[in-house]
């Protein structure tokens, strides 16, 4: 069924949107681009059909401007958009037409989203806190893999290292305990995604003897602990490699030498 355009009136608050009236009722609104594109007029008349082509044309106009008064604030994953997108409830139709808008004119690119993030996160977080903030953002998996083997190992060592002096340094003033010291600064260093042998080597060599109270508490109890935290993660894990590498990170978080802890997981891992 047609019906008749009775009105067309410029938008109060937004001088680039129109009032389409039809039937001398109102209808709906519209970019004003959009009744130059469709010859919109006084007196002309539209269908049911041609109506939707308009809204539907007007919704991606939108959401393609709000997308990218999104990525003037900053660089967006795909993800991110489309989440937003989503919240402000446009159709799917209209999301993929915006999207592929935005992938063809390069607006959004995970690859070089996930290149541009590690090179600004490095120095703050190791290699698995990353990772974790990349799969938050919706990034592909296959993408997030490729960037975090290519990460600068040394670079990533050198900001780990830097870190933990500077947490050392605050510690030291207020806590002589060399167990507490190397528990503290092991789960600050684990807590920013750094794996547990780069910590272990940090902690080795940053937290000196001759500033704490050696009370040489560590590793007394060490082989009930690992035994019995060995007996939990088995109940739920069964790859030898990957029980090892929870066992090593308890077992540091709880303040024990990693030199310690290797040669008991040995007899413990290694024997069963």
């Amino acid at each position: 069924m047609e019906r008749l355009i009775t009105k067309i009136e410029i938008g109060k608050k937004n001088k680039n949107r129109v009032n389409i009236y039809l039937d001398e009722e109102f209808a709906f609104a519209c970019s004003a681009d959009l009744v130059y594109y469709y010859k919109l007029a006084k007196g002309t008349r539209i269908d049911e059909e041609f109506l939707d082509e308009i809204v539907e044309e007007d919704n991606y106009l939108k959401g393609k401007n709000y997308a990218l008064k999104l990525l003037e604030k900053g660089y967006k994953s795909e993800k991110e958009i489309y989440n937003k997108l989503t919240c402000r409830e446009y159709n799917e139709k209209s999301i993929a037409k915006i999207m592929s808008f935005l992938r063809e004119y390069e607006f959004v690119d995970d690859k070089r989203y996930c290149k541009l993030f590690v090179n600004e996160k490095l120095y703050s977080y190791g290699r698995n806190k990353i990772k974790y903030l990349l799969i938050k953002k919706g990034i592909n998996n296959e993408i997030i893999e490729y960037t975090i083997n290519n990460i600068d190992e040394n670079i990533e060592k050198q900001v780990a290292v830097k870190l933990a002096e500077k947490k050392y340094n605050l510690l030291i003033t207020s806590e002589k305990n060399y167990k507490k010291l190397y528990k503290k600064i092991g789960d600050y260093l684990l807590n920013r995604g750094y794996n547990y042998d780069i910590v272990s080597g940090i902690l080795n060599n940053i937290i000196r003897i001759e500033d704490t109270n050696n009370d040489n508490t560590i590793g007394g109890d060490l082989q009930e602990v690992a035994e019995k935290r060995y007996r939990i993660v088995c109940k739920s894990e069964k790859d030898p490699i990957k029980i090892y590498r929870k066992l090593s990170a308890y077992l540091m978080r709880r303040g024990y030498h990693w030199e310690d802890i290797k040669n008991t997981l040995k007899g413990i891992v290694e024997n069963e």
